[in-house]
């Protein structure tokens, strides 16, 4: 018997405030009917990747985790252009932000890398985008048969906002519609494509894997991979229509469980933070942009948490 997801392998592809600072480049200078394109890129969701140690700068394996990103990001821009997109903004959103191997892209595309950066893996979203597509991403902290699954951190044991779940595909997706971006296009594990969908309609998904293990996956190859990438983000623009962006109702309740009492002891002490729990804390924000702001912070003081002892 196949574990859950597993019959998405079959070759198709599943189709169920304030702005940030201006990104000083050609953008706008089109005219307004021109398509513009954002594209999020994460490493653990990429096909065959399945351990820390490839995703890790550091790990002996990280090269060839870098090309087979920068292949699949490739791929998404491939299948813009095919879907009529005449601008697209990459976001090198993995870790430090250095990751994708720039000089293999399209030369006319631009790109947003290094660390930190406004809005995290959302770093120059804006109105003029007309759609976003999510590349390499992975599902949540604790998803049975999810690939390295966690949201920004495996400090956060889950998030929430307005009481719902989400990972970093539902957090960026909650940004993009701050300004009315849709997300149209997920690719990645199997489960991170299932919990994006859960969130939006008409989503087009492109499953690359699943987890049989906590370090072992069951993957299409690359080129396989790029393939149904290509294919679906052709799609998910012809479609484009169908898909709303997600947003939430204002103001939004954020509220984390941290996997350590003393990271939510630290984060209560933030203005306007409270404490819900012995590991968890709430906010409500204004927008998602506060919430996100907030949520940055929060991350920051919890590692002085976790470096002051183990409770």
């Amino acid at each position: 018997m196949e574990p859950p997801g597993l019959k998405v392998f079959d070759g198709k592809i599943t189709s169920d405030s304030e702005e940030p600072a201006e990104f000083i480049s050609s953008f706008g200078a089109y005219t307004a009917d021109t398509m513009k394109i954002y594209i999020t890129a994460d490493m653990e969701g990429v096909a065959v990747l399945c351990h820390d140690v490839q995703v890790d700068q550091k790990g002996l394996d990280y090269p060839r985790a870098r090309e087979l990103m920068t292949e699949e990001v490739q791929a998404a821009i491939d299948g813009a252009r095919s879907g009529g997109a005449d601008e697209i903004l990459v976001c090198d959103a993995h870790d430090t932000g250095r990751n994708l191997l720039v000089e293999h892209l399209d030369p006319d595309v631009e790109v947003i890398q290094g660390n930190p950066y406004d809005l995290g893996m959302m770093s120059g979203i804006s109105r003029d985008f007309d759609a976003c597509f999510q590349i390499g991403y992975h599902s949540m902290r604790h998803t049975h048969a999810g690939v390295l699954g966690h949201t920004y951190t495996y400090d956060v044991a889950e998030l929430r906002l307005n009481g719902v779940a989400v990972g970093e595909s539902g957090l960026s997706a909650a940004i993009a519609g701050h300004f009315g971006v849709p997300v149209i296009l997920v690719s990645g594990d199997a489960h991170a494509v299932r919990q994006a969908k859960s969130l939006i309609k008409n989503l087009v998904g492109v499953p690359t894997k699943e987890g049989v293990g906590l370090y072992g996956v069951r993957t299409l190859t690359p080129a396989r991979a790029r393939e149904l990438i290509r294919k679906g983000a052709k799609e998910a623009l012809e479609n484009i229509e169908e898909i709303p962006p997600y947003t939430l109702k204002k103001p939004v309740l954020m509220e984390v469980e941290w996997t350590r009492p003393l990271m939510a002891e630290y984060t209560a002490h933030i203005p306007l933070v409270r404490r819900k729990d012995i590991k968890s804390v709430s906010y409500k924000a204004s927008d998602m942009i506060d919430a996100f702001h907030v949520f940055d912070v929060m991350m920051k003081v919890a590692v002085m948490a976790k470096e002051e002892g183990p409770l």
